[in-house]
């Protein structure tokens, strides 16, 4: 955030780091500030900001994004019910495809034993026809 010059400074326009100090004026004793190590004292070209001030303007600019993931994470948790909606709709229709097939195996198996019984009475018919011709 420092580039826009809010929340917690990282660097000085000079390129150092920024060090977190404690104020021993009268004005302000015990008072948390961030500063360019090369600051002098009463000197404000490089970085001087008090840490309770960045503190408030660090919130002010995450509390929208905060707010906005909150609601990222509503849609997510709607879209997420939706799925597993969709899903026990999809485990049904499983279930009912499953519960078809089986009964179009079973009618299969009964249809080639019926197959297999044509099959014996035609051979049955063949030897048959075989023994009548001769």
């Amino acid at each position: 955030m420092e580039d826009r010059g809010r929340g917690i400074p990282i660097r000085c326009c000079c390129g150092e780091d920024v060090v977190l100090r404690t104020s021993k004026t009268v004005k302000n004793p015990g008072r948390l500030f961030f500063a360019c190590r090369c600051g002098v004292e009463n000197v404000r070209v490089h970085l001087f900001r008090w840490t309770d001030e960045t503190m408030v303007e660090e919130m002010e600019d995450i509390l929208p994004k905060i707010e906005k993931i909150e609601g990222s994470s509503l849609t997510l948790q709607k879209e997420v019910q939706s799925l597993e909606c969709e899903m026990e709709t999809l485990a049904i229709h499983t279930r009912t495809c499953e519960s078809v097939v089986s009964g179009f195996e079973k009618e299969l198996i009964r249809l080639e034993n019926e197959l297999q019984g044509c099959k014996m009475e035609l051979r049955e018919m063949k030897n048959l026809l075989v023994c009548v011709l001769f």
